[in-house]
């Protein structure tokens, strides 16, 4: 690591992000390998995951994989969906357990015989989880030492991981996860090399484009780009890019200074979608606007998930320490949160 980083992390990362993203690997394995119920249900018919912000994003990925025997909906709401009753497996996932929007959800899935597991670190939700003889796992905090929610989305999204598999709706093995967590582990990041990443997208806005098994880490990287790096970010995937977003860059003339795609790229990834990806960035070159590949590392669709997220972790922080940012502050959702408390 060369000094003007090593500054500028002592200068503006405050509550020791860094710490925690580090402690990314550690954290998934922690969750995952933390008791375990072994209920092994089989009367499951859908998935409702309640959760808000960061808390929701490790489902997300999950659902990107395919990897789930019963359909899985996000909901990001006070209210939950009709079609939900007894059959339907409710995971309520806050990572402080006062997110008010998930704690009505909650309630209202409760009262509709629904399956509630509590995914928390502890607070009201523990509360009424305690209440109501739910299941529930409790979240270690000890990876996560900044103690915000976006950077603990390893722990929830393994915990998830083994109450699907416990209720036999997911086709994911054990072994499989514990093979995709030594590769999470072994992988060693290039700090300077995502630095140099980051330097690109200073005062742009970043269009990260995604596609399959990787489709929903974009919207994890659109995410912790938005909080730690306080720069907007947009998340598309292919193919669904290509029916409208081409035509939209004409306007405003600023597109060419201002927009900066981002392909996050895999060898995974389908013959149709690499040659789609070869032809937008064509699009996009006859254009003039700029673009740049990541490609993505791993043996498994998970494994480059779960790199993929490290990836994205590091950029989102290297872009705020170079935006002169603390990458803990979060200044705007806390104005927000106080003034709903009025």
């Amino acid at each position: 690591m060369n000094e003007n980083i090593k500054n500028a992390i002592s200068k503006f990362d405050s509550k020791n992000v860094l710490g925690s993203v580090e402690l990314f690997s550690k954290q998934c394995e922690l969750a995952w390998g933390s008791v375990s119920e072994n209920k092994n249900h089989s009367d499951v018919k859908n998935i409702l995951v309640c959760g808000m912000g960061g808390s929701a994003l490790g489902a997300y990925i999950l659902q990107s994989l395919n990897i789930f025997t019963v359909p899985i909906t996000m909901s990001h709401d006070y209210n939950i969906p009709a079609w939900v009753g007894e059959g339907t497996l409710v995971l309520a996932m806050s990572y402080s357990g006062g997110t008010e929007e998930t704690l009505s959800a909650s309630q209202k899935a409760i009262e509709k015989n629904a399956e509630v597991v509590v995914i928390t670190v502890g607070g009201e939700l523990k509360n009424i989880a305690g209440k109501n003889n739910l299941e529930i796992h409790l979240i270690d905090k000890s990876a996560n030492p900044c103690g915000q929610p976006r950077f603990g989305v390893g722990s929830m999204m393994m915990e998830i991981l083994k109450v699907c598999i416990d209720h036999n709706i997911c086709n994911l093995k054990k072994e499989e996860v514990g093979a995709a967590l030594t590769e999470l582990s072994n992988y060693k990041i290039n700090f300077e090399s995502v630095w140099a990443e980051a330097e690109k997208l200073k005062n742009k806005m970043p269009v990260l484009i995604f596609s399959e098994h990787l489709t929903n880490l974009g919207r994890f990287t659109r995410n912790q780009i938005h909080e730690t790096a306080k720069e907007l970010a947009l998340f598309h995937e292919i193919p669904e890019l290509n029916h409208h977003l081409m035509e939209g860059l004409t306007f405003p003339d600023t597109n060419k200074e201002k927009l900066y795609f981002v392909f996050f790229e895999s060898n995974m990834y389908s013959a149709k979608i690499v040659k789609r990806i070869a032809v937008t960035k064509d699009v996009l070159g006859k254009q003039g606007i700029q673009y740049m590949s990541i490609e993505m590392e791993g043996e498994s669709p998970l494994s480059q998930a779960l790199i993929g997220m490290l990836h994205s972790m590091y950029l989102a922080y290297s872009l705020a320490l170079i935006h002169e940012k603390d990458p803990s502050d979060i200044p705007w959702v806390n104005y927000f949160k106080e003034q709903l408390t009025k």
